[in-house]
């Protein structure tokens, strides 16, 4: 129903949000592990989101957030999932696919943000990403432990230049 759809999903973007991207996480990391199937987690930050809200205002913040879902999805399956964890954030769950393809899969995301352009706020704002990926290992027993992977590996991501993608370290068990 539509009264369900709006509680599943973020205004402003219209992607999953934080609550219902958790829940399918969950779903997909139980769902992965029994049927012993990869599954993997891109964990996308916007490169210097601060900055352009503090230079040319919310209103064109949130034009770029919603901007950069559509580049995103052209990546995706009709599967995969993608929801807006907070912020500038964005995390996409990609079921079936190894750290190998969920790794091309994120360098096809961050060519395409970067060649985005927002207009219609003064100057063009030009966007950039960092993306961190991880794949679900056998001792992982939450989604929230590959969310605090990826998120990892997109700090290092950013402390290596921005506009990459880094994978994420092993679980520690």
């Amino acid at each position: 129903s539509e009264a369900e759809r709006r509680a599943q999903t973020d205004p402003l973007t219209g992607v999953l949000n934080r609550r219902s991207l958790l829940e399918r996480l969950e779903a997909a990391c139980v769902q992965a592990r029994d049927r012993g199937q990869p599954l993997s987690l891109l964990f996308i930050d916007l490169d210097h989101f601060k900055g352009i809200n503090d230079r040319h205002g919310h209103l064109a913040g949130d034009a770029c957030l919603r901007a950069v879902i559509a580049p995103i999805q052209a990546e995706l399956r009709a599967s995969d999932a993608i929801g807006r964890y907070g912020g500038e954030e964005f995390a996409v769950i990609l079921g079936g696919a190894d750290a190998a393809a969920a790794e091309a899969i994120a360098r096809r995301i961050v060519e395409r943000v970067a060649g985005l352009s927002v207009d219609g706020f003064g100057e063009t704002i030009r966007l950039t990403c960092s993306i961190g990926v991880a794949a679900l290992e056998p001792q992982e027993d939450q989604g929230e432990r590959l969310i605090a992977r990826a998120d990892a590996a997109v700090y290092a991501a950013k402390g290596f230049g921005r506009n990459r993608v880094q994978l994420a370290a092993p679980a520690v068990a």
